[in-house]
């Protein structure tokens, strides 16, 4: 199995892009999550790390019989950095046992 998911900086990203236009996704609106636990990524301890490992792993879980029906993962997420998109293939990899995990970043 083939696993393509995105990464984008603001929800309305995702209206805006051609890739979209004819697919529905589901979202996980990481942003969002910093911002309602007033953190930010500089601000994370092994706890809270931790924390928001878990609260990844069960918003994908979560998704899982959307994007099995078709739907794309899509995680709104302001900072990506490599350790970020290493931990979402590890999390994508885990609940679906996937070949290839695949992560675009599409920018402004």
């Amino acid at each position: 199995m083939h696993f393509k998911s995105f990464i984008v900086s603001r929800i309305d990203k995702v209206k805006s892009a051609e890739i979209f236009e004819k697919r529905d996704f589901c979202s996980i609106d990481v942003n969002s999550w910093f911002k309602s636990n007033n953190l930010s990524p500089s601000s994370m301890n092994e706890i809270r790390q931790y924390i928001f490992e878990e609260w990844l792993s069960k918003k994908i879980e979560g998704s899982k019989n959307k994007i099995i029906t078709g739907h794309n993962l899509v995680v709104v997420y302001e900072h990506p950095t490599s350790p970020f998109i290493d931990l979402l293939k590890e999390k994508i990899n885990n609940i679906f046992e996937c070949e290839f995990c695949e992560v675009v970043l599409i920018e402004e």
